[in-house]
């Protein structure tokens, strides 16, 4: 039994999508901080210019 419903292939399925999440985890807060820094520096820019 190697269809959809076989356990080996639910557990296949469930650790590659615990990769994919653990991968989103570690980008989405480097992107998010990569944007803080543009926001912060552009309002300090602003500030100075003012």
């Amino acid at each position: 039994m190697s269809g959809c419903c076989s356990p080996e292939y639910r557990k296949s399925v469930n650790e590659k999508e615990a990769q994919v999440n653990d991968k989103g985890k570690e980008q989405l807060p480097l992107f998010a901080k990569i944007i803080i820094v543009f926001i912060t520096a552009g309002g300090l820019l602003a500030a100075f210019l003012v």
